[in-house]
């Protein structure tokens, strides 16, 4: 369960840079980076809270 909290945190780390990003207009490849980080992040999350 500890690497569930650990990757929850990133998760939530990596949603504000995201936000932030979003909130200053950056540049939409910039967003659209951060979003795969945070997608791929969110992938892991489930794939082990799963068992796979």
């Amino acid at each position: 369960m500890k690497q569930l909290e650990v990757l929850k945190d990133r998760i939530e780390a990596e949603r504000r840079v995201l936000d932030g990003l979003l909130e200053r207009g950056s540049r939409v490849d910039e967003i659209y980076r951060q979003s795969l980080v945070v997608d791929n992040l969110i992938e892991q999350y489930i794939a082990l809270a799963e068992g796979v």
